[in-house]
């Protein structure tokens, strides 16, 4: 009888082993939700194209003034004798040198799932995800989508250039004045919450 009693609770030891390294194991680039296996990739990957887009129209500026009464004087004569300054040597405004660019561009807020990952972490009857905080992934100038408003004065190709860089850091600015980052929030999570089906009541939070 004893005989029999130990290998009845031997098969029953072999078994739940078997049960365990076999049946309930889980691989480590994937979560099982009530016997739904979800690829951690294939979150990653949706999560990513689930960001918030916003294009934005910076208005930049640079001007100079003449520093003396003859220096504008002479300027003036210079621009009456260029075809394309003429105009702006008829007007006695004392400006030497004046560019003004309408730059737009589109700004991408996200989550670079790349650099910081998410976690399922099963609490009980509730499962709690965190995610990282959305950020500014990209900004995206388009020179073609760049205008000239006025130009007034010669004008090189650096000085454009810094004008633009100007006006992109105007667009981030805009960008955190309206709280983009924290808006982003609310796809990323209906994103998650149309990936994970679960029974558990699903908590997301975003990580600081």
């Amino acid at each position: 009888m004893i005989i029999r009693l130990a290998l009845v609770a031997g098969i029953a030891f072999a078994g739940y082993w078997v049960y365990q390294l076999f049946f309930k194991g889980e691989s480590a680039d994937e979560i099982v939700l009530e016997e739904t296996p979800l690829k951690v990739e294939q979150i990653r990957s949706i999560l990513e194209l689930n960001t918030l887009k916003f294009q934005d129209e910076a208005v930049v500026d640079s001007l100079e003034y003449y520093k003396t009464a003859d220096d504008a004087v002479w300027g003036a004569l210079d621009k009456l004798t260029t075809p394309d300054q003429f105009k702006h040597g008829l007007r006695a405004d004392g400006i030497k040198r004046r560019l003004t660019l309408i730059v737009r561009g589109e700004l991408l807020y996200g989550v670079d799932l790349k650099r910081k990952d998410f976690q399922f972490i099963p609490q009980g009857d509730t499962l709690l995800i965190l995610i990282p905080q959305p950020e500014l992934l990209s900004i995206s100038i388009n020179p073609k989508g760049t205008e000239v408003y006025l130009e007034n004065g010669d004008w090189k190709d650096y000085e454009r250039a810094h004008l633009q860089r100007k006006a992109r850091n105007k667009m981030i600015a805009s960008g955190n004045r309206l709280k983009l980052p924290e808006r982003a929030k609310a796809p990323l999570e209906k994103a998650l919450r149309a990936l994970v089906k679960t029974d558990k009541i699903l908590v997301i939070k975003f990580e600081k």
